[in-house]
């Protein structure tokens, strides 16, 4: 083979591969703006529908103004107060003396002491 013909031939696998990547990249380029025009039309097409269904709800609300008319009920609540409640002088010093921290002995309440341990 002479030399010509097979320059020839590395040039025209150049411009082959040169082709087909620009060929490729321009069919890929196509098909994602295809994709995305798709995308675009189905995401209008809901918004669209959405808002027919949401202005034919609107559409459906009637308003009526009534008066109400009605008595008022008032719930009476009475809270006992304690004040005619009296104790006798030894419960207050008891209450007082554990409200304060100061507590008497507690002297013999009929339960037995511990034993030892055995």
């Amino acid at each position: 083979m002479n030399l010509q013909a097979l320059m020839a031939a590395v040039v025209l696998c150049v411009a082959g591969t040169v082709c087909g990547f620009w060929y490729g990249t321009n069919v890929g380029r196509d098909g994602e703006i295809a994709k995305q025009a798709a995308v675009d039309k189905a995401t209008a097409d809901t918004r669209k529908l959405a808002m027919e269904g949401a202005a034919d709800a609107i559409s459906k609300i009637v308003v009526r103004n009534t008066t109400v008319q009605g008595r008022v009920e008032t719930i009476v609540r009475d809270n006992p107060v304690y004040r005619d409640c009296s104790h006798p002088a030894d419960v207050v010093r008891n209450i007082n003396e554990a409200l304060t921290g100061r507590a008497g002995p507690a002297g013999n309440r009929g339960v037995p002491g511990a034993d030892p341990a055995e």
